[in-house]
C-alpha cells in the first residue's frame, strides 16, 4: 500500500515538473535579447582608371532589440589606393554628423551607442594609384566590432568593397573607322564626276 502511494506521488511530481517546464520555457525564450547589426561597405565605382577618386560608404544598422555600446570600426585600404586627406565624415539616422580626423585610419573610429533601428554612416575617399596594373582588383575592407555592456565578448565583422582597374580605357571616346585605299579611290572618282558635270552646265542670264 505504501509502495503504491509513493509510486503515485512520484508520477504526480514528475507530471507537475513537466508541465512547469513546458510552461516556463517560452517565457525564457521571449526574454532573450538579440544584439544584431547589419553592416556593409560600398564603393561608387565598379571599374576605375588610375588617378580616379573612389568614394566609400560604410553603413551600419542596429537590427536587434538592444542597444550596442559602442560600435567601433577600423579600415584596411587597398595597396592600390591613396587615402584622400580630410575626406572622412559620419552621419546618422538622428540627423547628426561631423568630419572625422584622418587619425581614424590608424586608431580606428568609435561611433558610440547605436540603439535599435538606428543607423550610422561613414564616408571617405581614396585615389587609385598611377602605377596600378591593368585588371587589378582594388579591395578595401572594413572591420566592425560590436560590444555591449555586461558582455566581455566582442564580435568582429568584415565587409569589403571591390573595384576593378582598367588601364588605358578612355571613357566616352568613339573609334572612327579606318579609311582604306578603295575608299580614297571612290571619293576621288566621285569628285571628278561632279567636276565634269559642272563644266557641262550652261549658265543663263535672266536679267
Amino acid at each position: 500500500m505504501l509502495y503504491r502511494s509513493m509510486k503515485r506521488g512520484k508520477v504526480l511530481v514528475a507530471t507537475i515538473l513537466t508541465v512547469l517546464g513546458l510552461t516556463l520555457a517560452p517565457l525564457f525564450n521571449a526574454s532573450a535579447v538579440a544584439y544584431q547589426i547589419d553592416a556593409k561597405q560600398l564603393v561608387d565605382k565598379a571599374t576605375a582608371s588610375p588617378g580616379e577618386i573612389l568614394t566609400y560608404t560604410i553603413l551600419i544598422t542596429n537590427v536587434g532589440d538592444a542597444s550596442i555600446d559602442p560600435i567601433f570600426i577600423a579600415e584596411t585600404l587597398s595597396p592600390y589606393v591613396d587615402y584622400v586627406v580630410g575626406s572622412t565624415a559620419w552621419s546618422d539616422s538622428l540627423g547628426g554628423g561631423a568630419p572625422v580626423t584622418d587619425a581614424w585610419l590608424t586608431d580606428g573610429l568609435n561611433l558610440g551607442v547605436l540603439n535599435p533601428t538606428e543607423w550610422v554612416k561613414v564616408t571617405f575617399q581614396a585615389k587609385v594609384k598611377s602605377d596600378t596594373p591593368d585588371g587589378a582588383t582594388v579591395q578595401s575592407v572594413a572591420q566592425i566590432k560590436k560590444t555591449w555592456k555586461g558582455n566581455s565578448v566582442n564580435e568582429w565583422f568584415q565587409c569589403a568593397a571591390l573595384t576593378t582597374v582598367n588601364v588605358g580605357e578612355v571613357l566616352g571616346a568613339e573609334t572612327l573607322p579606318e579609311t582604306g585605299p578603295a575608299d580614297v579611290l571612290f571619293v576621288s572618282g566621285y569628285l571628278i564626276y561632279v567636276g565634269i558635270l559642272l563644266r557641262k552646265v550652261k549658265l543663263y542670264r535672266y536679267f
